[in-house]
């Protein structure tokens, strides 16, 4: 576990230790509002995917904007778990869920706050059933429809109808509707991001057309995210689309969702300057998440992330830069992929106006399971 250096309330932003996870206030808040007001008015409505943060503070203002169902999305049960124990009483967990010793802690979550689980496969059905006669409580079911990366879901059309009426006919089971994880559609251009966009969410659409014909209600359809919300969101019979980066927003996105602010950054120090075109920073894949992508320099023109070591962060300085990095100087780095950044830490400095104003826990970081 992280070994928080804290310090007062009201500390300049730049006096923080390094590195470390800084979240700013007011652009958190914009981006809460611009996305939720989408929503407001709209039969589709906002389900938070809070592992791309992990901080149930976050999650709790996000839930307090309007335009949500009123409930939160996570990937796993010990996500899950965190974010009940924090209040928050309808809870989606937008993954597949197959061990015996999983199946029972959500039947136990379900004992307290409205538990709904993905589902792809017969046998996974079967088995999650029987755990939640035995448990004496209802589980949701989404049935997981594949619909465009090559991962987990059920073919739609006829094998997705199959495993939604065993859904809706078997004992402690809520059958709940539908759902796809099209992926993060990073296409460049906003009309190609849309057409393809909209391919994917209508073989949901039309797979939900296919459950209805048999008979059986769909209340929930999701689909969409960060990339599309407002793509997605406006197709007539989706229901919610579970977004998360939104809030935080990173490099990754930052460009393609230019209305949002970058909210979440990494504070970082130069620790050595051995030559007139490189420094190192104090901030290496240990501090930043750097599995999908290089993180990106703020205000520092000429100069880049080359490469990152487990500890530290490696600075190419063109000529123009070489007068603005000195050994000390405090630098910003912007995440390319928030969650896995997030989950790095054990609590986030947020800030308004430069000055620090709240600590908040990640307390789902690193739940796994």
């Amino acid at each position: 576990m992280e070994r928080p250096i804290f310090k007062p309330i009201g500390t300049p932003t730049e006096q923080l230790d390094t590195p470390t996870l800084v979240v700013d206030l007011d652009a958190l808040d914009h981006n809460i509002e611009t996305v939720n007001s989408f929503f407001r008015e709209r039969e589709a409505k906002l389900r938070p995917h809070v592992e791309a943060h992990g901080c149930p503070a976050i999650a709790h203002r996000q839930l307090a904007s309007a335009g949500t169902v009123g409930g939160i999305s996570v990937s796993t049960v010990g996500e899950a778990e965190v974010f009940a124990q924090a209040g928050i009483s309808d809870i989606t967990v937008a993954n597949e869920v197959v061990t015996t010793q999983k199946i029972a802690r959500l039947c136990a979550l379900a004992r307290s706050c409205r538990v709904t689980v993905a589902v792809d496969n017969a046998r996974v059905a079967e088995r999650t059933s029987k755990a939640a006669v035995e448990a004496g409580v209802v589980l949701g079911v989404l049935v997981d429809v594949h619909t465009r990366l090559e991962r987990c879901g059920v073919a739609p059309g006829e094998p997705a109808v199959a495993l939604a009426r065993q859904a809706h006919e078997a004992d402690g089971l809520r059958f709940a509707g539908l759902m796809t994880y099209e992926g993060a559609i990073l296409n460049d251009d906003a009309d190609e991001r849309a057409t393809e966009s909209r391919a994917s969410v209508q073989r949901l659409l039309d797979t939900r057309e296919m459950v209805e014909r048999a008979g059986i209600a769909v209340e929930t359809v999701s689909a969409g995210g960060t990339h599309n919300y407002d793509v997605v969101g406006d197709m007539a019979g989706v229901t919610e689309v579970p977004a998360g980066s939104y809030a935080l927003l990173d490099y990754r996105y930052a460009f393609r969702r230019p209305h949002l602010k970058q909210a979440a950054r990494v504070l970082a120090t130069v620790m050595s300057r051995p030559q007139d075109d490189r420094a190192f920073l104090d901030c290496g894949q240990k501090a930043i998440g750097a599995d999908a992508g290089l993180p990106a320099l703020e205000d520092i023109e000429g100069a880049e992330i080359a490469r990152m070591s487990a500890e530290h962060g490696f600075m190419m300085l063109e000529p123009e830069a070489r007068d603005s990095v000195d050994l000390g100087d405090k630098v910003w780095l912007t995440p390319y992929e928030i969650g896995t950044t997030a989950n790095i830490y054990d609590y986030v400095n947020a800030v308004r106006d430069g000055k620090l104003e709240v600590v908040w826990d990640v307390s789902a970081r690193g739940r796994y399971r």
